[in-house]
Formats: structure tokens, sequence, C-alpha cells
């Protein structure tokens, strides 16, 4: 399964990367209307999550050669913003509108609308354990609650959001002693109880010892 996102924040490339870490699939990525046509040209995508507000070509314009172009129309064109264009996105070709910022759960969802996609299933173990954050240059304290070797939930005082980037340094238990564990995440769920955190950047050295301890 090919997915090509487009988006000129590569923030929100790297947010969206980090929901789809645990998929089956081939990212591609562009940042601009006119990559994203030359992409899906030579990778033919089943599915475009694409932005509006992008230089060179914009969302709308790039919905519209998609609908109208033969070799691209079969593509169905997920437009994602921030901005209320969705009437306007609709007209202009795509088969459907959702409004940043997006948490995993519905970014999952409208792309499962449109393809099947698979994804592996990683298990997750409670674990009650002290955690360091840190988000914008700040530290805080947070405590750990569950983890698996995709992410991690957590609860904190720190006010988060979704799509907020955070540096992560926590410890996991050994047979003897424990090992920390140091990783880049993305806010990618938000509730009363705390955050859902997906490791956007994690050795793989760290994530074997965090697979251990889950599947101990």
């Amino acid at each position: 399964m090919k997915l090509l996102i487009v988006d000129d924040m590569k923030s929100f490339l790297d947010l969206e990367r980090t929901f789809l870490r645990r998929a089956e699939c081939q990212i591609f990525t562009a940042a601009t209307g006119l990559e994203a046509i030359k992409v899906a040209q030579n990778v033919q995508p089943h599915l475009v999550m694409l932005d509006i507000e992008m230089p060179e070509m914009n969302g709308i314009e790039a919905a519209r050669i998609f609908s109208t172009t033969p070799t691209l129309k079969h593509i169905p064109v997920v437009v994602c913003s921030g901005t209320s264009r969705e009437a306007e996105a609709l007209a202009a070709g795509a088969a459907a509108f959702i409004q940043k910022p997006v948490d995993e759960e519905h970014f999952l969802a409208m792309i499962q609308r449109y393809v099947p996609l698979a994804f592996r299933k990683d298990p997750r173990k409670a674990l009650s354990a002290p955690c360091e954050i840190e988000y914008l240059g700040v530290k805080a304290r947070c405590d750990l609650r569950d983890l698996s070797a995709s992410g991690m939930f957590i609860s904190t005082n720190q006010p988060l959001q979704i799509g907020d980037k955070v540096s992560l340094r926590f410890m996991v238990p050994m047979n003897r002693g424990a090992k920390t564990i140091q990783a880049e995440g993305h806010v990618v769920r938000a509730s009363g109880e705390g955050y859902g955190i997906g490791f956007s950047d994690i050795t793989e050295g760290a994530r074997m010892f965090i697979q251990d301890f889950v599947e101990d």
C-alpha cells in the first residue's frame, strides 16, 4: 500500500508519519502541490493526504488536477487542512476533507475509508514509573502509565496538544536493574487522563529493550 502525504510544514509531515508508524505501507512525501503531482505520476499512490496552504501550487489547485488528469483521477484525495475551505476542496474533486488539528484515531479512520490499511499490533504493558518530558526547552515530570514498542501513555501537569513534539527520558525494568531510554515523540491522543505519545525517533536498540519488557 502506497500513501502520499503532502504538506509544506515538516512538523505536520513528521506527525502524520508518526500516526502511520504501525501501518504496513510505503510513505511518500511532497511539500507542494506541484511536487505532489510529480510524485503521484511516478509512484501511483493508493491515497493522497493533501494540505491546502502551500507554495508553488496550493492543495485546491492540486486536487483539481488530480480529479481531471486521466492517469491520476482514480486516486482518492483527502484534503487535510487547518482552513475552513471544505466546500472548495470538495468542489475541486477531493474525496473528503478533514480538519486540522487531527488526532491519530480520526486520521487513520479517514485513511481506512479509502484503502484497506493493515497495522502491526504492538502489545502494550502497564508500567507505573516516573518519566521526564521536555517540550519547547522546558523539562517537566510526568508519570508513565503504559508502554509499547511504538509509543506510551503518560499523565502530566504540562499542558500539551495534538501534534506537539516532545523529548522523553524514562527507565525500563530489566532482570538486573533498569535501562534508561531516550526518545522523541509526538502527542497523538489526548484525554482527561493523559496523553498518548507515538515514538517518532528512537534507536532500534531502545525499541528492542522495550519490546523485551512488554513481551516478558
